[in-house]
């Protein structure tokens, strides 16, 4: 009983950072939470490049709640497929917040989602050839109502930069549906 209520304290404080207290994946507590809400979510994915989906998809039952995955990692396909504007693809870089914010309203306009997942960022080895550095990331989280763009500063190589930017979105997604 001491170990529960030593739980339930401790979950309590960090409310905004904890999604579970029972040992249970991220993508698993997202899919019950759209599921119970009866949400539709889309990912546009950059640099994570699918794996947010595929975190949702590997669940079955996964129709139930994801409507669409687009992988748009050439700036072409995140003009074309998402509705990026040109002037913010040339002045920001396809690493920015407003191309990531651009990228989740996008997903959103055409009303067929409920909750919107975008990422785009610099996972390495080297960067894109601009002055940003490897493990810069912007991830937006949006819903009809409003767009969130978050930033981060990743550390490690390639698949850890990737791996960490997943479960940081799916996290993002979470907290602003629960």
């Amino acid at each position: 009983m001491v170990c529960d209520e030593t739980l339930r304290i401790l979950a309590s404080e960090l409310e905004d950072y904890v999604y579970a207290i029972e040992d249970i994946p991220i993508a698993r507590r997202l899919f019950d939470l759209l599921k119970l809400r009866r949400m539709k979510l889309s990912t546009a994915e950059s640099f994570t490049a699918g794996k947010v989906g595929q975190a949702i998809v590997n669940i079955p039952g996964a129709s139930a709640v994801f409507y669409e995955g687009l992988n748009t990692y050439d700036s072409a396909s995140k003009r074309d497929r998402l509705g990026v504007s040109e002037f913010t693809l040339k002045t920001k870089g396809a690493v920015s917040s407003e191309v990531a914010y651009e990228m989740a309203a996008g997903l959103i306009a055409d009303g067929k989602c409920d909750l919107a997942i975008a990422t785009t960022g610099i996972a390495g080895p080297q960067s894109d050839g601009t002055e940003k550095p490897v493990g810069l990331c912007y991830i937006a989280v949006g819903t009809k109502e409003q767009v969130r763009v978050f930033r981060y500063r990743l550390s490690g190589d390639r698949d850890t930069i990737t791996n960490t930017a997943v479960n940081l979105a799916l996290f993002l997604a979470y907290r602003e549906i629960k």
